[in-house]
């Protein structure tokens, strides 16, 4: 009995023993031939959402929704008038900067300096009057025939002339000598602050003034005329869009980059457009991993969970809106 005992016991434990030299993970399963994906349609060049850098009102919007634009095309303009006045305040501070400064370079005319020696002539003809006078009367004090005070009047006239002498001797020596070294540099300095002043305000009229980026479709316009915008706000002016192509940007599962290659073809489908499918290939595969960009909105779907962006450029016009959510499976790479 003991010995049949050991027989049946070694019996079972044939199946484990000949297990042992088997590896303990199991074989990884047999994959198929598509790899599925969650996306989103996109325009050629991604969406392009039109925030103004100022506040204020919206005194033009010049697009509406489905409108072609071109690159550099003016859309719309916010109130800009205080901008505009002071732009022009600043232009005229400019100029005058400038003229004072090229008078500073350029230095006295010719025309200044004779005017400037004419002066100076006459000053002196008439302090040399002034002083033939004053010696008159005070000989004739000295004989007295005339009061201490009349000569003492024709000492002030003379020393007045003397003074009105000298001070154009220094005109005239002001205008000869030429500008200073360092009046030409204040003079240069503020030229470059009244110019810094007036890109300043230009910068802002032009930023009142928003243009296109690109040229394409209005895919979505937010705001209308006499509407409030915000600087950087998250509710943009409009959406624009080139629709000349349309992409699919697929989220492929981090168990799945492995197979996913440029040039592979893929079907992209929506419950939007039942028994239809749209045809595309892989044009690009990101080359860092990131975020889920298409949710399904069901619970169980894990919102943390990497993916690899591939984008799949669609074959001639097909009607999907730009930001519907499709179903794609590409032809994997074995």
């Amino acid at each position: 009995m003991k010995r049949s005992a050991w027989i049946f016991v070694s019996l079972a434990a044939l199946p484990a023993l000949a297990g042992c030299g088997r590896s303990a993970n199991p074989p990884p399963p047999v994959r198929s031939g598509l790899i599925a994906a969650g996306g989103l349609v996109e325009p050629d060049g991604e969406e392009r959402v039109i925030i103004p850098q100022l506040s204020g009102r919206l005194a033009k919007v010049l697009i509406s929704e489905g409108e072609t634009v071109q690159a550099g095309q003016l859309i719309a303009e916010i109130e800009n008038s205080e901008y505009r006045a002071a732009l022009a305040a600043a232009a005229a501070e400019l100029a005058r900067r400038e003229a004072e400064l090229t008078r500073l370079r350029n230095g006295a005319r010719a025309e200044e300096i004779a005017a400037a020696t004419a002066a100076r002539d006459e000053a002196l003809a008439l302090e040399r009057q002034a002083v033939a006078e004053r010696d008159r009367r005070e000989n004739l004090l000295r004989n007295k025939l005339i009061a201490a005070e009349t000569a003492q009047q024709a000492r002030a006239q003379a020393d007045a002339a003397g003074a009105r002498r000298k001070r154009a001797d220094a005109d005239l020596a002001l205008l000869r000598a030429g500008t200073r070294a360092e009046d030409i540099a204040a003079a240069t300095a503020a030229v470059d602050g009244a110019r810094a002043e007036r890109d300043r305000a230009q910068a802002l009229v032009e930023k009142s003034l928003i243009h296109s980026p690109i040229a394409g479709n209005v895919l979505k316009r937010d705001l209308s005329e006499g509407e409030t915008v915000v600087a950087l706000s998250p509710l943009p002016l409009a959406r624009i869009g080139n629709l000349t192509r349309r992409f699919v940007r697929a989220d492929i599962d981090e168990l799945d980059i492995g197979r996913i290659r440029e040039g592979q073809s893929a079907v992209v489908v929506s419950d939007a457009f039942p028994q239809q499918e749209f045809r595309g290939k892989v044009v690009h595969v990101s080359q860092r991993m990131g975020r889920r960009n298409a949710l399904s909105g069901d619970p169980a779907e894990k919102q943390d969970a990497k993916i690899l962006e591939a984008l799949i450029e669609l074959d001639g016009q097909p009607p999907l809106p730009i930001g519907l959510r499709v179903d794609v499976r590409i032809a994997a790479t074995p």
